[in-house]
This record gives C-alpha cells, sequence and structure tokens, in this order.
C-alpha cells in the first residue's frame, strides 16, 4: 500500500466517496469489516456496476490486507513503537493533543471546555445550540473514526509487512547457510571458465554454490547440475541452466547435502538427461 493512499481524510459519508471515485480507499476498511452493512452493500453494488479494473484493484487490496494481517499475527511479530497509537490518534481530527489530554478523540457528547453548562431550565435555545454542536462533533468523530481504522489499518500492514519479509528472508537456505556458525566458504576456478563460490553447513546440512563468469552453452544444450553420493552410486540431478540462467551471477541452493560428496556440472541437452554426460565440465568438493 502506498503512503498517498491514506494521505486524505474521509468524506462525510461513502456516498460521496464513491461520487468522487474513491472506492479503492474503502478497501482496508472493508477487509478489516470496519464498516457497516449498509455500506458493505453499497460498495459491493459499486463495484458490480463499476470499471472491471476497478473491481480487480479493489478485490486485490482486499485480499492483500487480510493476507498480510493474518501473516503478521500468525508469526513473531516485531515489536511496534510503544507510542505508535498514540501517534496515530495525535493526528486525527478533533483530538485533545493539549498537556493533560489523552490524544484521543473527543466524545461525540462532550462539550467544548468553556461552554456553558446545561441547566434543567435551560431555554429551548441554549438546547438547540447544544443539541447542533452535539451534531457536529458526533460527524466528525464518525470520521475521525474511520481515519483512526485506516490509519490503524496501514501501521499493522506497514508492521507485518516488515515481518513477513524478515521471516521469508530467515527461512531461505542461503541465510540459514551463511549465518551458520560453522559456515565454510570455497572458491574454485572452473575448468568451462568462471567461478564457482561454495558456501556450505554441516550444522545446517546444506550448501550454496554461486557460479559467476560461465559461458553460456552451446546452442540446444543446457548446463546440468548433479549430486555425487559418497558410496558411489548414481548422481542426483539438481536442476538444468540455460545461457540466460548463468548470465552473470547463478545461485542454486542445496538442502540435504549429507551423504553426497561433491556436485558436478555436465552439458546436457536441453531438458536435460536422466544421466550425466562425460565429461564432468567442473566438480565442487562438499568436504573439508
Amino acid at each position: 500500500m502506498q503512503d498517498k493512499d491514506m494521505n486524505r481524510q474521509f468524506a462525510d459519508d461513502l456516498e460521496t466517496d464513491l461520487a468522487r471515485g474513491h472506492v479503492l480507499e474503502w478497501a482496508e476498511l472493508y477487509a478489516l469489516d470496519a464498516i457497516s452493512s449498509e455500506e458493505r452493500w453499497n460498495i459491493e453494488a459499486f463495484l458490480e456496476d463499476t470499471d472491471p479494473t476497478i473491481r480487480t484493484a479493489f478485490t486485490e487490496r482486499v485480499r492483500t490486507c487480510r493476507e498480510t494481517v493474518t501473516s503478521a499475527y500468525a508469526t513473531d511479530q516485531v515489536e511496534p513503537p510503544a507510542d505508535l497509537f498514540e501517534r496515530i490518534v495525535a493526528q486525527l481530527p478533533g483530538a485533545d493533543t493539549s498537556a493533560g489530554g489523552s490524544g484521543r478523540p473527543a466524545s461525540p457528547a462532550a462539550v467544548e471546555e468553556g461552554d456553558p453548562a446545561p441547566s434543567a431550565t435551560g431555554g429551548p435555545g441554549i438546547q438547540d445550540e447544544l443539541a447542533n454542536r452535539r451534531s457536529a462533533k458526533a460527524s466528525m468523530s464518525s470520521r475521525a473514526a474511520r481515519w483512526a481504522v485506516g490509519a490503524a489499518a496501514a501501521a499493522v500492514l506497514a508492521v507485518g509487512g516488515v515481518t513477513i519479509a524478515q521471516n521469508l528472508q530467515q527461512t531461505t537456505v542461503e541465510q540459514q547457510v551463511l549465518e551458520a556458525s560453522d559456515v565454510r566458504t570455497e572458491q574454485l576456478a572452473l575448468q568451462a571458465g568462471g567461478t564457482a563460490e561454495l558456501a556450505v553447513s554441516s550444522k545446517q546440512d546444506a550448501a550454496v554454490v554461486t557460479l559467476n563468469g560461465i559461458p553460456a552453452p552451446a546452442e540446444g544444450f543446457v548446463y546440468q547440475m548433479w549430486r555425487i553420493p559418497a558410496d558411489g552410486t548414481a548422481p542426483v540431478s539438481v536442476s538444468t541452466m540455460t545461457g540466460d540462467d548463468v548470465a552473470g551471477s547463478a545461485v542454486t541452493e542445496l538442502p540435504e547435502i549429507s551423504g553426497f560428496s561433491a556436485i558436478a556440472i555436465t552439458v546436457e541437452p536441453e531438458g536435460g538427461s536422466e544421466t550425466p554426460t562425460l565429461p564432468i565440465v567442473a566438480e565442487i568438493p562438499l568436504g573439508a
């Protein structure tokens, strides 16, 4: 979600926003069920008659919001700043940010400081004036509440997005190997040209091979990588690599390497082979 999507206050009512073409800005409120049944019905009716691209964009934002929130709460969380909620609320319309104020929006029935207290014998004029003020504040409170939910949704998505990204990084084989306490790295020059960088960890039972500067195979051929078993049994195919795959740098993650002594690379017809075709153009030992 881009910041600009949350950089305006909601209109007094949904109909105004729909008339202005701002339906996408209600996607997060819709996803979090922070709207009334009538508003939900109006949004769905609007989407049925709108441009399909807008309907698709709305659906995608709802899906992204729900998946992000679900994933964020289903994993270990990054602890948000202790004053995050107060900072959000302090920016709301009608928030009391004066010394001693809570920073929360004023209650719809609250009376402004300095307003005369209504008496039991107050005349109709005074009561009408107070009623008008309360009605205006109730409208402002409704807008503030929607803004609070939208801002809170943005904050949750931001924190959740960071959490998910960090969790994805932590679960890659490459990250696990490189951060392992027993990681061993080595760089080898290959007969075919270029180099192979090996990172291997016994504790993680995994290795990472990074190929750099390898020339592309001849047209109609691919490189094929194999695991070579330590017991002398048949090699096990890992993957095939085209010229585009090896252009620049190519990283291959190899989990579960116990029982294998080396990684071999051969040149095979497009689609790969069931067994290696000699000669082997590169062999990378996995042992120390």
